[in-house]
């Protein structure tokens, strides 16, 4: 009598393992994510599961010998195992996933640069698109982006239902687009009038991902371009460093003789006069460096 109330209340506990594996595996396969819910889920149900086999197995060799419950264990036990199967597959599936890209000019396969930069993330990135309606493509952009790196993530937020976090990130109409880095927040662009730009966001990504940008100095005094917008100047070729990540500063050497050590790239970009002696002086001791 004591063992019969004693299995009422710990079968409950019985089926409690199994219900909470399902539960995991069955939200890992609709995720598409193991981490943290879904495997949080499945430890609980095995560790739930061996506690009832430790403390009940004398219980629960009598129990299964009755042939009603090898049937009934034989059906738990066969749902297990595709639930299982199919879980691990699905895993496999996501964490190695591999597309092929068939269209003729490789519309949907990222740029050498963009993969070089996601490849070399170490620390989280995300991306914010405040939108009502996702667009497609932009989405296929950002999932192309998501499984080259496990450090890049992404998140559609409709502003209309969210307009705290709209607020949060000064969005001021739908169709904006922010990179966060940590505690940075940067506007990308606005995807209303045009498509995410993987160019712009392969860029932002780069920026966010260095300490610093690297300079370029364009070396001024005598008679070189200006870096001042207007006739002569470089002004496109200044818009796509910039886009490129770089820093473009003027430098003249007769002002100041010695030539920064955050120097990466120094440009005579067509003097119309002679160096001065100190000046050649300068850039030999750069090129030495």
């Amino acid at each position: 009598m004591k063992t019969a109330i004693k299995w009422k209340y710990l079968k409950y506990l019985f089926w409690l393992g199994p219900a909470l594996i399902i539960m995991g595996l069955s939200a890992g396969v609709i995720a598409r994510s193991w981490i943290p819910l879904p495997l949080a889920l499945i430890i609980t149900g095995v560790v739930i599961s061996g506690i009832w086999l430790f403390f009940e197995a004398s219980f629960l060799k009598g129990f299964l010998g009755r042939r009603s419950t090898q049937a009934g264990t034989n059906a738990l036990a066969a749902t297990l195992a595709v639930l299982v199967i199919l879980g691990l597959i699905n895993f496999l599936g996501v964490r190695y996933s591999k597309q092929v890209d068939l269209t003729e000019n490789q519309l949907f396969t990222l740029s050498p640069q963009t993969q070089e930069v996601l490849q070399d993330l170490e620390q989280p990135v995300k991306v914010w698109v405040f939108a009502i309606t996702p667009n497609p493509n932009d989405r296929r952009l950002l999932e192309n982006y998501q499984r080259q790196s496990s450090q890049f993530s992404f998140e559609y937020v409709d502003p209309n239902a969210r307009p705290g976090l709209a607020r949060e990130f000064g969005m001021q109409q739908a169709g904006e687009v922010y990179l966060e880095k940590g505690e940075n927040r940067t506007f990308l662009q606005q995807i209303t009038q045009e498509p995410l730009s993987e160019r712009r966001l392969t860029n932002a990504i780069g920026q966010a991902a260095i300490a610093r940008q690297p300079k370029v100095y364009f070396l001024q005094g005598h008679g070189e371009r200006s870096l001042e917008s207007g006739q002569g100047s470089f002004s496109q070729a200044l818009s796509r460093l910039s886009e490129e990540n770089f820093v473009a500063e003027p430098l003249n050497l007769a002002e100041n003789p010695d030539i920064p050590e955050d120097t990466a790239v120094l440009v005579l970009a067509g003097p119309q006069r002679e160096l001065l002696e100190s000046e050649v002086a300068a850039l030999e001791t750069y090129l030495q460096r």
